[in-house]
């Protein structure tokens, strides 16, 4: 079985520190590449690791600016790159289908083939199976999980406290969820995303092997991050910018 990898392009949200990027990761595995997430920055970052037109799709968990904004660039790209190439490539995006103005701004013929992201979606590409589960997010958020038989990744998106991401994740080989807070800055249960210690219990309580915090607001200490994740679960790093792991 082939390994998939996984390689960080942004992990800050909801805006960039300094030479930074917001989200979004190449999937890896058997070459095929999947773009999840596209925040500002992360196409310039995904060209050091392979050329836009190598894509198999993208997948976008939410459609707030922080994760898509590069999806308004890279239409460009494809456009150009079809005029000058006469090659006619169109690029498979897929999207929740809320906000509609958002998931509307998306529908552009000439670069993307655009399908709607819904709870009991199911994507093939080659070895690698996708699929989905609703979080709690101020809009239309998804979880997704990739899995090649053998190794299995669950990326969370944006979400606050459920309990549908626990079992989501349930024996989840590498999590990666939203720390999208220190747990001093939760003001109240409606904040929009998971706290570091929120990650440490999602972890401890879905049996993953490993975990990994990303969506990190910049002038976070990500050393106070993963000491509170570590305070349920041990084996936590955090996303690191331009860096591949495998699964």
């Amino acid at each position: 079985m082939c390994t998939m990898k996984l390689t960080v392009l942004g992990n800050n949200g909801p805006f960039p520190a300094a030479g930074g990027a917001c989200s979004g990761y190449l999937i890896e595995e058997n070459g095929k590449k999947l773009l999840v997430d596209c925040g500002n920055g992360v196409l310039s970052n995904l060209l050091k690791f392979a050329d836009f037109f190598e894509l198999d799709a993208v997948i976008l968990s939410h459609l707030h600016s922080d994760h898509m904004s590069d999806m308004m660039i890279l239409r460009y790209a494809i456009q150009i790159y079809n005029k000058k190439r006469e090659t006619g490539k169109i690029l498979d995006v897929y999207a929740p289908s809320e906000p509609a103005e958002e998931y509307a701004r998306l529908d552009i013929k000439d670069a993307y083939n655009l399908k709607t992201i819904m709870p009991d979606l199911e994507l093939s590409f080659g070895n690698l199976k996708v699929s989905f589960c609703e979080m709690k997010h101020p809009v239309k958020s998804f979880a997704m999980s990739f899995s090649n038989g053998d190794k299995r990744f669950v990326y969370s998106g944006d979400t606050s406290w459920n309990q549908s991401i626990i079992e989501f994740a349930k024996s989840a080989d590498l999590l990666m969820l939203d720390a999208g807070l220190i747990s001093r800055d939760k003001t109240d249960e409606n904040v929009p995303h998971l706290t570091a210690r929120e990650c440490g219990i999602v972890a401890r309580e879905s049996g993953a092997k490993r975990l990994i915090l990303t969506h990190f607001l910049p002038d976070y200490d990500v050393n106070l991050l993963l000491c509170e994740a570590k305070e349920n679960f041990e084996n936590v790093d955090v996303s690191r910018l331009l860096e591949t792991y495998e699964v």
